[in-house]
C-alpha cells in the first residue's frame, strides 16, 4: 500500500512539475535563426586549402589547429580595408595582450541588422553590423568583445564543440566539415548560466585592466535590452530561472552596473575613457583619444 502511494505521489508531482513549466513557457536555448549560417556558408571560398581536407579525430582535435581551419573555411569575410573590419580587429588585438591561449584572435562581420556576437573555438569571433549600430561607445562595444574572448579563454566554446561532436558521434572527419560544424553549432548553442556568467566576470575584469570606465559592460546590456525588451513580470519565477540558459538582461545590467559604480566610489582619483566619438568614427582609442570622452569620479 505504501509503495502505491508513493508512486501515486511521483506521478502527481511530475504532472504538477509538467504544468508549472509549461505554464512558465520554458526555453532552454536562446531563439536563432539558421540564415546567418546560410549566408556565409554560401559565400565561396578563396582558395581550397588542403589543410580542410586533413581527417583528424576528435579526440586528437587541437583548437588552434581548429581556429586555423575556421579562419580559412571563412576567407572570404577577411575584409581589410572596410572601416568596420579593421576598426573590430585593432579593437581585439589591444584587448588579446594578455590572453592565454596560443593563438591569435580574429573578427568577422556578418551583415545582420540585428545586434549579435558569438565566439567559436581557435580566436575567432563574429559581430553583426547591428551591434556597432546598436552599441553607442567603444566601451560598450569592448565590453561585448571581453565576454566572447571569456567564453574562448574559459574554453567553453571548445568545450560545447567537443561536447556536441562527441553526442552526435562524429569520430573523425575532415577539418573542413568540422569547422562547418562548429559555425553551425554556435549560431545555436546556449551556454548555461555559469558559463555566462563567468563571461560577463571576465569581461569585466578585463575592462578593469584597460583605461576604460567599467560602466561600459552594463550600460551595453542595457542597449541590447532596449533593443529587445523582455516581456512580462519581471518576479523571479523558480522553475524559469532554473531552465533558462541566460540569467535575465536587466538582472546582469543591475549586477555589473552596481559593480562599477561601488569601483568608482572608492577609486573617486580614477580617469578612465568612453569612446563614444571613436565608435562613430571608428577610430580606435589607441589611435585617438578626445578629451571630452574622459571621467573622472563620480561624473562617470
Amino acid at each position: 500500500m505504501k509503495r502505491l502511494i508513493f508512486f501515486i505521489g511521483i506521478l502527481v508531482f511530475g504532472g504538477v512539475l509538467m504544468v508549472l513549466l509549461y505554464r512558465e513557457q520554458i526555453r532552454t536555448e536562446r531563439t536563432s535563426t539558421l540564415a546567418p549560417f546560410y549566408q556565409i556558408l554560401g559565400k565561396p571560398i578563396r582558395t581550397m586549402n588542403r589543410a580542410l581536407t586533413k581527417v583528424l579525430s576528435i579526440d586528437s582535435l587541437d583548437e588552434k589547429e581548429y581556429g586555423d581551419a575556421i579562419r580559412e573555411r571563412f576567407s572570404e569575410l577577411r575584409n581589410e580595408g572596410d572601416k568596420d573590419y579593421d576598426y573590430l580587429n585593432q579593437l581585439i588585438t589591444s584587448l588579446t595582450t594578455y590572453k592565454q591561449k596560443p593563438f591569435d584572435y580574429t573578427v568577422y562581420i556578418m551583415e545582420e541588422e540585428s545586434p549579435n556576437a558569438f565566439a567559436l573555438p581557435g580566436g575567432v569571433i563574429f559581430v553583426t553590423r547591428g551591434l556597432l549600430t546598436t552599441l553607442k561607445s567603444e566601451h560598450e562595444l569592448i565590453s561585448v568583445l571581453s565576454h566572447e574572448i571569456g567564453h574562448i579563454e574559459k574554453s567553453h566554446c571548445m568545450d560545447g564543440i567537443r561536447f556536441e561532436l562527441l553526442s552526435k558521434k562524429i569520430g573523425t572527419d575532415t577539418l573542413g566539415k568540422l569547422a562547418d560544424f562548429a559555425f553551425q553549432v554556435m549560431t545555436r548553442h546556449a551556454y548555461n548560466k555559469t558559463q555566462e556568467d563567468e563571461a560577463d566576470e571576465y569581461a569585466y575584469d578585463l575592462i578593469l585592466n584597460t583605461t576604460y570606465d567599467p560602466n561600459g559592460v552594463g550600460l551595453a546590456f542595457l542597449r541590447l535590452e532596449k533593443y529587445d525588451p523582455e516581456t512580462g513580470s519581471k518576479k523571479a519565477k523558480l522553475f524559469s530561472e532554473y531552465f533558462q540558459s541566460h540569467p535575465h538582461m536587466d538582472l546582469r545590467r543591475e549586477k555589473f552596473s552596481e559593480k562599477a559604480n561601488l569601483w568608482w566610489e572608492n577609486h573617486p582619483e580614477e580617469r578612465r575613457y568612453k569612446g563614444v566619438r571613436n565608435l562613430k568614427s571608428r577610430i580606435t582609442f589607441e589611435k585617438k583619444d578626445y578629451e571630452e570622452e574622459w571621467v573622472e569620479g563620480r561624473k562617470s
